[in-house]
């Protein structure tokens, strides 16, 4: 995974046993279901649904797929490979409703928000200014409630994560009124260790991987530019 400030790269384990794993896709028809990848970042999408504008859209998908340096590129980490990361485009907020919050703000904060309004709303929790070029997932991913089967764990989690989160609305609250988005991001960058700590998925590249046929893989030599364009053509009579 790489930071999506920086981009340094670190190592995330991918935790067993819980939600977040798929069925491989059939290669069947694969020409018609462009663009390519579980999330369609590969490839332009065609609206139209006849055969010249599926084959255009595929045509676009498999050469970004087998030529991974043709990928869309991230305007703040660039690099050769690929590196697009969902941001936002414009300063936003972001509402949690009670139901969504840990125990026991989960059954309601109206006397929270009576006692303590910087901090809550009527029915929940607002997080923000947030500044554009903020990774979407950074703040989407949060893991807000413990999934864990043990008492104890989901206390200390909850605990922690109410803890992040009056931080960093109260390093949000000394902003001045007037606060640009680089002051904002300074803000978020003192926390960023932690939202990335309980994130369920922190690496946000949303472009990176299936780099078979490519160089990108450490064991395997990748394939020549005159057979990943034969392989391009067999694919398209599955």
């Amino acid at each position: 995974m790489q930071d999506p400030y920086t981009g340094k790269a670190s190592q995330y384990r991918m935790p067993a046993g819980g939600r977040g794993y798929t069925r491989v896709p059939s290669l069947i028809s694969v020409w018609s279901t462009a663009p390519l990848l579980l999330n369609n970042t590969l490839g332009h999408f065609e609206a139209n649904p006849d055969v010249d504008s599926r084959m255009r859209s595929f045509n676009d998908a498999i050469e970004q797929l087998l030529w991974p340096e043709k990928r869309a590129k991230d305007p703040i980490l660039g690099g050769t490979g690929p590196s697009l990361i969902d941001r936002t485009t414009q300063r936003s907020y972001l509402r949690a409703a009670s139901g969504f919050l840990p125990d026991p703000l989960s059954k309601g904060t109206k006397v929270e928000h009576m006692l303590f309004p910087w901090l809550f709303s009527e029915d929940g929790i607002q997080i923000g200014p947030i500044p554009a070029g903020t990774p979407v997932n950074l703040l989407a991913n949060l893991d807000l409630m413990s999934d864990s089967t043990n008492r104890w764990d989901r206390i200390q989690h909850n605990a922690q994560v109410l803890s992040l989160i009056i931080r960093l609305k109260h390093d949000l609250e000394k902003l001045p009124p007037d606060a640009t988005d680089d002051q904002i991001r300074q803000t978020f960058a003192g926390v960023e260790p932690d939202l990335i700590k309980f994130n369920k998925c922190p690496d946000f590249v949303v472009n990176r991987g299936h780099y078979f046929g490519t160089d990108m893989l450490p064991d395997e030599p990748g394939l020549n530019d005159a057979d990943k364009k034969a392989l391009i053509e067999f694919i398209k009579t599955f």
